[in-house]
């Protein structure tokens, strides 16, 4: 390549220059002199071009700085269609040299240099081959060296943690996708770069992309570089940090997976019908209930997003075929009936109403009878899992009566309820029916259902029997694993609806910089009515207690479990079950709460244990985080 003499440097530096004063006025800074708008002549064809130049992604690390995204050099082939001969005859035989020279089909090679990135512009590089090991980047370097078109070059590339429970929460990179291309292009980003596509990595897409630099280089008529002139450095991206404790993480998840597995003893194989087979699947949530940080989140199954960097098209697809959707976050993109869990918020919303106290008591009996509204001498029986004999509030939650909490919604003979309508009022001031806001995308309402709902929706009245399995969160009544866990941290910090999120902060330089708490609104109840919903969860995670079973040694605390029915009937009529358990710990002084979800299980069977595992790995590492040695090492406390 010829060198420019420094006069002639001198002389094009000038020209730029005062093309650039001449454009923006006053306004010139270190940056403003290498977009010239009417470049000069620099004769010989010479024109000055600027390149954006990538910034390196900032890193994803856990609570306590483990690295779980980093950025790996990856080597790849660029063919750049505007390089290539322009004549018919010199572009074909330019192409086959480098067939010969790469391996790559020559119809690959054409397509890739007529067709996409190439119409728009001819000299943005096309990646024609990726993932090549340093060997073959070395040898292919060699051989393509004076062939024109063509070159290997050492790019950035997302690595993963190799912990598929992290994938909801991580995300992915990606190539540009096209209905995006135009917006991104605008804001720096090559046509052939990367963009986060899914989770922190695409939430928080500005804070880890960092600002792309540019160099102001003089090209030939065919656009190659000749020359640099200037260059302002790329910034890098901001490290995000997470909430996320990956070894509380890894303990959840093994949890969850042990609960999945064994809440399949619910379903029956005996029956005579044709089923399609069941696919274990679930969800566990621990969250601060003071601030909102989830510290761990797992859905089952999930998948590895390293696949969508370097995997085949054929391992992706069959991760879209997949019938278990493991690309389905659970815990805030499936909801379903949450059973018994609901019904806490039940109580608060009967006390406030008015409809019942601390003290009203119910006999229950194990079921209750009502007629057909419209075909008098037609009965139907709402069962209780048990007959309770008397039970007052407290203890309807610490039993989970049914019976009791049919009462508070429908009524009951002369006893009168507060009706659906008041319940979804109370229901959707709790949050559900709408997003929490987590930092993810793909969040899904959920839905509360009251009359108005039914009569658009069906073209039908609400009738008694549909008060009654909404009273036990039953019914057309679905949730999320996270949108409970905001209910549980509510019922812990007194009415604070937390916004969750899976990212603490971002670190720059060394330093910190933690996001603010946020709410999405308060619980508005009574000090005194929370209270008395507190005791009665404490009571349930007691021995007595239908919550005991998620219960860790030696600590106090809050609990309820749920049980849903869901699907076709058996020909018993009898359903599969969600199994669900909702809890807060230490009871005292909550810091804690913990939401479990199994698509096939009982509450306290199944779902509870899980709960338990999760909570004593939580307190485990708590205590080996605040232990002297702990501290000696600069853990974190």
């Amino acid at each position: 390549m010829t060198r420019l003499s420094p006069a002639l440097r001198v002389r094009i530096l000038q020209g730029a220059l005062l093309g650039a004063l001449l454009i923006v006025g006053m306004r010139v800074v270190s940056m403003q002199w290498l977009d010239p708008v009417i470049p000069p002549d620099y004769g010989d064809g010479l024109a000055p071009r600027t390149l954006e130049v990538e910034p390196s992604r900032g890193l994803i690390v856990d609570r306590d700085g483990e690295v779980l995204a980093h950025n790996e050099p990856r080597f790849r082939a660029l063919l750049v269609p505007g390089e290539l001969p322009s004549d018919e005859e010199g572009r074909r035989s330019a192409l086959l040299a480098l067939e010969s020279a790469s391996g790559i089909p020559y119809a690959d090679l054409e397509e890739a240099s007529s067709t996409g990135l190439a119409v728009v512009d001819p000299f943005a590089p096309v990646v024609i081959a990726e993932g090549l090991q340093p060997e073959e980047a070395i040898q292919l370097r060699a051989r393509l060296a004076g062939l024109p078109g063509m070159r290997v070059e050492a790019a950035p590339s997302r690595t993963y943690i190799t912990e598929p429970t992290l994938a909801h929460i991580l995300g992915y990179v990606g190539k540009i996708p096209a209905e995006e291309a135009q917006a991104l292009t605008e804001r720096g980003y090559p046509l052939d770069g990367q963009v986060g596509l899914s989770g922190v990595e695409s939430v928080y897409e500005d804070d880890l992309r960092g600002s792309p630099g540019r160099r102001l280089v003089l090209s030939d008529p065919q656009g190659r570089e000749v020359e640099l002139l200037a260059s302002d450095a790329a910034q890098p991206g901001a490290d995000a940090v997470l909430s996320i404790d990956l070894d509380l993480q890894r303990a959840a998840a093994t949890a969850l997976a042990r609960g999945m597995q064994n809440g399949l003893a619910v379903v029956r194989t005996d029956t005579g019908q044709k089923r399609d087979a069941p696919i274990p699947l679930g969800a566990a949530l621990v969250m601060d209930v003071h601030t909102g940080e989830l510290l761990a989140s797992v859905s089952l199954p999930s998948y590895d997003p390293n696949l969508f960097v370097s995997g085949s098209d054929e391992d992706i697809t069959k991760l879209f075929e997949d019938k278990a959707n493991p690309l389905i976050d659970r815990t805030f993109m499936s909801p379903r009936s949450p059973g018994s869990i609901f019904k806490p918020l039940v109580a608060i919303a009967a006390l406030e109403e008015g409809v019942a106290t601390e003290d009203t008591v119910i006999y229950s009996r194990g079921a209750i009878t009502i007629p057909d509204q419209y075909n008098p001498g037609t009965y139907y029986v709402f069962r209780d899992w048990m007959a309770h004999g008397n039970v007052d509030m407290r203890r309807a939650l610490a039993r989970s009566s049914d019976e009791y909490f049919y009462y508070m919604v429908g009524g009951y003979q002369d006893f009168v309820g507060m009706g659906p309508d008041a319940l979804a009022k109370w229901a959707r001031a709790a949050g559900l029916g709408s997003p929490t806001g987590i930092d993810l995308p793909g969040e899904v309402d959920g839905l509360v259902p009251d009359t108005k709902w039914k009569e658009a929706e069906f073209g039908e009245q609400w009738v008694l029997g549909d008060s009654y399995p909404f009273a036990i969160g039953q019914g057309y009544l679905t949730v999320t694993p996270m949108q409970m866990a905001v209910i549980a941290s509510a019922i812990a910090n007194g009415g604070d609806l937390l916004q969750p999120r899976v990212v603490h902060g971002f670190r720059s330089n060394g330093v910190i910089k933690t996001l603010p708490t946020s709410t999405t609104g308060h619980l508005d109840a009574t000090p005194e009515h929370f209270q008395v919903v507190r005791e009665g969860m404490r009571d349930a995670a007691a021995t007595s207690g239908t919550a005991y079973t998620g219960v860790p040694a030696g600590v106090t605390m809050a609990g309820k479990t749920g049980t849903a029915e869901f699907g076709q009937p058996y020909p018993d009529g009898e359903f599969d079950t969600h199994g669900w358990y909702m809890g807060f710990a230490p009871y005292d002084d909550p810091q804690v709460a913990v939401v479990v979800y199994l698509e096939y299980g009982v509450g306290s069977t199944h779902a509870g244990p899980v709960a338990k595992e999760i909570l004593e790995a939580y307190f485990a590492l708590q205590a080996q985080q605040s232990s002297p040695q702990a501290a000696q090492t600069g853990a974190r406390p």
